[in-house]
């Protein structure tokens, strides 16, 4: 009776780990599968939510019956897991949405994305500014060992970028001035804000170099 129960004990705490294992940084696993072309990270991700939804089926057809599973129950493993991973998937992508921005903007448009840099509490350059006829779009790097935004509240903009990942966003902006700040835990009380000013008239360049101070105190993140 005591193996019986001990043999009931292992699925039980394994559905938990396995579903865990995937939801615990949701935001990542969501980025990497929306991109295959970024080989590496997408294959990375598609093997733990494979994995994940393998050890749950396993786990519960091992709830469900003693003894070791046979052949046929490895099967159901295998292909009801290959399900639940599909499912988990489907589920990271529309709760934790990561939208790829690319497929809007040309091969030259591309190219002359000014590069945003998230790092130390701050965005560098912190003073962004885009003319008439360029595209309100950015490229984000992160390359701290946590996850920033770039968010506009006046606009409904917020845009993850998870850790050691580089994102492109195109932002729908009309002329104007816009605070910018990232809304990760305490990131914006340490310094990191900025602005992004969308003028009428064409620009020469689509950013300024200059940055908000990092304010005294503040630590180097990452």
């Amino acid at each position: 009776m005591l193996l019986w129960r001990r043999s009931r004990i292992a699925p039980v705490a394994t559905m938990p780990a396995a579903a865990l294992t995937v939801f615990f940084h949701p935001t990542d696993v969501a980025f990497d599968l929306i991109r295959p072309g970024d080989v590496l990270p997408f294959a990375n991700a598609v093997a733990l939510v494979l994995a994940a939804g393998v050890a749950l089926v396993s786990a519960l057809v091992m709830l469900l019956r003693r003894g070791r599973p046979g052949n046929g129950e490895r099967l159901v493993s295998l292909g009801g897991g290959t399900a639940v991973a599909a499912l988990l998937a489907a589920t990271l992508l529309v709760v934790w949405p990561q939208s790829d921005d690319t497929g809007s903007l040309t091969d030259a448009q591309l190219a002359a994305l000014p590069t945003v840099d998230m790092t130390n509490f701050k965005f560098s350059p912190a003073q962004l500014r885009v003319g008439q006829g360029q595209p309100v779009a950015f490229k984000f790097t992160n390359d701290t060992d946590d996850n920033h935004t770039f968010t506009i509240e006046d606009l409904g903009v917020d845009i993850e970028v998870p850790s050691g990942r580089t994102r492109i966003a195109v932002v729908d902006a009309k002329p104007g001035q816009y605070a910018v700040h990232c809304a990760a835990g305490d990131h914006k009380e340490k310094g990191m804000i900025g602005r992004l000013t969308v003028t009428d008239g064409a620009l020469t360049s689509t950013t300024t170099a200059s940055a908000v101070s990092e304010p005294a105190g503040a630590h180097h993140h990452g």
